[in-house]
Formats: structure tokens, sequence, C-alpha cells
């Protein structure tokens, strides 16, 4: 038996549950060590009786899947850069001296510049790691990738989620390797300086493409959307036009991948072509093409969908020089297998899952999708492909759809229909504008000039598909075994497309059953938990009470309230629910006692719990003796130096404390 007759597709599903074991278990390196070196042994003693064909080719089999397991759960624990013992957190002391070098430029908020920083000094230690920085906008202008930073502060961790079924930024940076935040202020020193590395230069050059175009061709909404089309410079994309796009089912078109490098690698073979003439001509088309693809990966910001797709083409490149056809799925599977190996950490990315889902159920209904589009007519039979390739692509991502964003656009279809043809003919005249800008100028106005049009043409369809809302179905709840059970529905469904038989259907209906048992239970399950909420919000007051699965909320500005109170509804499974004004008493399990800034409470009143809100002046130690709470919460609409005075206090009373500015939102069940 050969080892390379092997398929890769078994061997990326135990790396892939490796990586989750690890992820999920976080096993210690001692462990990983020795089952890593036991299964390299099975593996050895298995694969030579192989050899002696003393073993069935199954147990060879199940030795490989157990040595991939190993592998994901050993690369993962390495690409956890916090394990490591270079991490700057284990150089860290009570003042620091923090340098690095700015690698990326995230999109910002209203009063901060958002950065990453990748740490090669503490306190004159050499060390490793990332720190996601937070600058003012008005403390220092003119920072730029591959920009050397020295900053005189200490970083502090990420903390978690601060509202309940909220998105989970810190998670997020923790899947990137960010474990820690520098939030600098206007006294801290922060010194910059232009560092002649790699960063440097990409960034450069990014930065002279970018400004090559004619900008006064362009709508400012037009140029940002163009921007990221071609680069993956998102950053300066507008909220309104990123939920439109969203909410009419084509945000995809937005992130650069499968469909980008496509298109560049079929502009390189066309210009290419003549090369074919040449004697070693395939593999100079070959490394051309290479460079340009991964090139290209890199000035768009080297994100796991465009990653995957240049490592894709890569992989179909490098076939076309041997001769060979390549296989689909093992170009798909390697192409995970080596972003995986790189970062394990890509498994988790939302956009790496949603394009290895979508090209992957495009490969698997390939069959349906001819069958069905087949017309002599050719511009029926795109239309009808094009058509097809949209929905199939959406059955594969339609329960991570419906888990990260709680939402179904129904005209999809039609969305698509128009928004992938006119953004693919945006891509290549953007493509071809580059040389246009440098060369010949006076053309590029025109050509922009063309290009803004067809811009506005997608913007204003999408405008007018979101319109339309009672086709957007909206707050889904979903969960994760929910994600399991519907791809089970979805696998049935392919079964049954290659094996078109009535008997074949039972598997579907049991599938769906489960998925319905599945919702009934979580659904019931939510329902026994009931719960008071504090939620930390800015400014106002939001409480939430929980029971039989109906939510009643108490908040002082609904509007500015509606985001987290859609969350929460959804991830509770709550359809019920009703809003009412604040007020300064609650009975829920327990008696909790509301002070607002008025400082007015009834000091013959015995709460258990005494939340503080908008600021109150009041003598905390004096409450805290007359009327002996057994917990004391400060909600997010407070004074921070409050806070801070109120948790010295209950320190020295020896009271609980909670912020919910520092850890996050209270709950009480």
């Amino acid at each position: 038996m050969r080892f390379i007759k092997f398929p890769i597709v078994p061997v990326l599903f135990g790396f892939i549950i490796g990586i989750l074991a690890q992820h999920f278990c976080n096993f210690s390196i001692n462990v990983i060590l020795i089952s890593s070196i036991f299964s390299a042994i099975g593996f050895a003693i298995v694969y030579f009786l192989s050899t002696k064909k003393k073993f069935q080719s199954y147990f060879f089999e199940t030795f490989v899947l157990i040595v991939s397991i190993a592998l994901g759960t050993f690369s993962a624990y390495l690409h956890k850069e916090i394990n490591s013992k270079s991490h700057f957190s284990n150089f860290l002391s009570e003042k620091n001296i923090i340098q690095g070098i700015v690698s990326e430029k995230l999109k910002p908020t209203v009063y901060y510049d958002k950065y990453i920083l990748k740490t090669y000094s503490v306190n004159q230690q050499n060390c490793s790691g990332k720190i996601i920085c937070y600058v003012p906008k008005k403390l220092k202008e003119g920072i730029e990738v591959g920009n050397k930073v020295k900053v005189f502060e200490t970083p502090k961790s990420l903390q978690n989620s601060f509202n309940p079924h909220q998105f989970d930024y810190s998670k997020y940076l923790q899947n990137q390797n960010v474990f820690y935040e520098l939030k600098l202020k206007e006294t801290n020193n922060l010194d910059v300086a232009i560092a002649y590395n790699f960063y440097h230069y990409i960034n450069v050059i990014k930065s002279k493409l970018l400004k090559s175009y004619p900008i006064d061709s362009f709508k400012s909404d037009n140029y940002n959307l163009l921007m990221a089309l071609l680069f993956g410079e998102k950053s300066e994309l507008s909220k309104e036009l990123s939920n439109s796009y969203t909410q009419a089912g084509i945000i995809h078109i937005l992130a650069i991948s499968g469909l980008h490098i496509a298109l560049i690698y079929g502009i390189v073979l066309w210009l290419t072509k003549p090369l074919l003439r040449l004697k070693k001509g395939k593999m100079y088309i070959f490394l051309i093409s290479l460079s340009v693809l991964w090139f290209y990966a890199i000035l768009a910001g080297f994100s796991a969908s465009i990653v995957r797709a240049a490592v894709m083409f890569s992989v179909i490149a490098f076939a076309k020089i041997l001769n060979r056809q390549s296989n689909i799925y093992n170009s798909l599977a390697l192409s995970a297998m080596i972003l995986l190996l790189y970062n394990p950490n890509y498994l988790f990315d939302v956009g790496f899952q949603l394009s290895f889902a979508a090209v992957l159920s495009i490969i698997v209904f390939q069959p349906f999708v001819r069958k069905y589009s087949y017309s002599k007519n050719y511009f029926l039979r795109e239309t009808k492909s094009l058509l097809l390739i949209s929905l199939v692509a959406q059955i594969g991502v339609l329960p991570l759809t419906l888990y990260y964003f709680g939402q179904f656009p129904l005209l999809f279809l039609v969305a698509n229909l128009i928004a992938i043809p006119l953004s693919s003919i945006v891509l290549v005249l953007g493509l071809v504008l580059i040389p246009f800008n440098f060369l010949l100028p006076k053309i590029a106005i025109y050509l922009s000039v063309f290009v803004n049009f067809l811009i506005d043409l997608m913007n204003n369809f999408t405008a007018w598909i979101v319109q339309f809302d009672t086709f957007i179905i909206k707050n889904i709840a979903f969960h994760e075994v929910l994600v399991v059970l519907m791809y089970v529905v979805i696998s049935c469904v392919i079964y049954l497309v290659y094996h078109p038989k009535i008997k074949n259907l039972s598997p579907i209906l049991v599938a769906v059953l489960l998925f319905q048992i599945g919702y009934f239970f979580l659904n019931t399950n939510e329902k026994k938990n009931n719960e008071f909420v504090v939620f930390n919000v800015m400014k106002h007051n939001l409480f939430a009470e929980t029971k039989n699965n109906i939510a009643v909320f108490y908040t002082d500005d609904f509007e500015n309230s509606k985001q987290i109170i859609q969350v929460y509804t959804r991830g509770k499974f709550i359809k019920d629910y009703r809003i009412e004004p604040m007020k300064n008493a609650f009975a829920f399990k327990k008696t909790i006692l509301c002070i607002d800034s008025l400082g007015i409470y009834n000091t013959k009143q015995k709460p258990e719990v005494v939340v503080l809100t908008q600021s109150p002046k009041i003598n905390l130690k004096r409450l805290i003796s007359t009327i002996k709470p057994q917990q004391i919460i400060a909600d997010g609409s407070n004074y921070k130096s409050y806070i801070k005075l109120w948790k010295t206090t209950c320190e020295q009373e020896k009271i609980p404390f909670h912020a919910t500015a520092e850890k996050g939102y209270y709950r009480l069940n």
C-alpha cells in the first residue's frame, strides 16, 4: 500500500477534529506530545504490517485518521502564540515600554483608530505576540502599516462579550492570536517611526495604487466600495452600504475570494498564452500566474478567503504543468489543509467557513446544475447556470448564515443574478484602470466615470432589493446544534440528488424530524431559564426580566437599545416581549433596588441587590451599613470615577461589587 494513494479528504477531516479538540479541551503540551508519540509509533507499526499484507487496509486508514487528529491538536497548540515562552505577556511589569511593528489597520470606531501591533520588545526583552491598539484620532496622525511604534503603557487582557448573545469581539480577536489590548489616552507617550520593512513596502505599493485612481470621478461611497472590491480595503466602507449588501444577500461580492482570483487567473492565462510556443512555456506561465496571484493576495490583506482561493488556483496551475486533470475535491481539501497548517485558527473564521461551504456546495451539486442549466440558447443557458449556482451556493451557506447573521434574504437569487455580472465587470475594469492610471491618466478619467456609473447601478439595485423588507426574514433564532442538524438534512438532499429513488426520501424525513426535535428541545430548555439581566450600555439603562420565555425590557432609551434587545431575544428564542419604562424596585428571586441620579431610596427597604445607575451622589458606605445588601451592581451609565470609588468602598466593606463596564452584564438566575 502506498500512502500517496490515500485521499487528502480524510486526512483533512482528522486534522480538523484535532484542532477542535484542542480548541475546546485545551490539552497540555505533555498530553499532546505523549499522544502524538504513541500515534506515530502505532502508525509506523500498522504501515509496516500493511505492506506485509498482515493488516487490512481499514486498519491503516484508521491510524492515518488518528495521526491526523494528533497533528491537528499539536498544530493548534503551537500556533496559539500565548502558549509560547517568548510571548510578551511573560515580560510585563508595572511600567512597560512596548515596541512593535504596525502590521494591520482595522476599521476605526467613532473616536479611535485601530491597529494590530506585532511586538518585538517589552522592557528591552525580545518577545513576540500581537496587541490591538486603540489610538485616539486626535492624538496622532500618519500612523501607517509598517511603522515602528514605541508605547509607554501596560496592555490589558481582552474582556469577553459585555452583553449576552452579543458578537464576542474578544473571542474573534483571540482566534487571530490577539489576547491583549492597549487603549491610549491623550497623556500617553507614543513614538512613531518609519521602518523600511516588508509591511512598509507593501503598504507603499498599495497606497500608490489606491491614490492612483482619479477620486474626483467617483462618489465617495462608490470609491470606497471599489477599493473594498479590488483590494479588500473595507475600513472606509460605510455601515449603511455594508448593511444594504448584507440584507440583499450579496455581501459576498465585497469579500475578495474565488471570483476575484478566477478573473485575475483568467486574465493572466489570456495575456501569457503566446508563451506556450516556447519550450518551457507552461513553466513560465505557471511562475507568472503564481507571482501575480500571490502578490495580489498580499495586497488584498491576505484574508482567509483570498488565501484559500490563491492556494486552490495554485494547485490547479501546478496540475496544468503536470498535464493532470486536478481533482476538484482534492484541490479544495489541499487548499484547506495548507491554510490550516499555516494557521489553524482559520477554522473559526466566518469568511473561511462561508467560502468553503459555498464552493463545496457548488461542487457537490454540479451534476444538478449541468442537467437543469442546459439550453441551446447561450444567454438562457448562462442565466440558468448563474441562478442555479447562486441557489446551490446559498444552500451550502444557509446554516452558517442563519447562525451568524440571524436573517435570510428571500430575493437573493434576483440580487445575485444582477450583482454578480455587474461586480465582475467593475472588478475587471477596476484592474484595467491600474495601468491606465499611470500611463494614460486622461483615458483613465473617462473610464473611471463609466465604472462609477456601473457602481451606481449596483448600489441602486441593491437599495431597491432591500426596500422589499417583507422578503427579508430577520431575527431568526439559531443554535450550533441546529447548524449541525441542518447540514445533516442538506447531506441527505445531496444523497437524493445522486440517487433519485423514492426509498431515499426516508433519510431526509428522518433528518428533518431530528432538526425539529432539536429546535423544540432548545426552545423548551430556554423557557426554563428564567433570569434578570442588567445590560452594559453607555449613557442609559437597560434591564431584562425573562419568565417562561417572555421578556420584559426596562429602559429609558428604547431607540438605542433596539439592537441589544434583538440579539438577546434571538439568542433566547424569545418571540414575545414588551418594553416598559424604568422603575426603582424589582422582585426576581431576590429583591432588587435601583438607585438613579436622584440618589433617593427608602432606608427601611432591605433589598438583597442594589443597582447604581446614572451616577447617583450617595454615600455608599452609609447605604451598605443601613440596608445591608448582599451585592452592589453598577451599570454602564455611571461615571468611571464613581465606579472606581464604589469599588474601593465595597472592597473595604467586604461586599461583592460588579461593574458592567469592567466585567460585562450581570445575570441573576
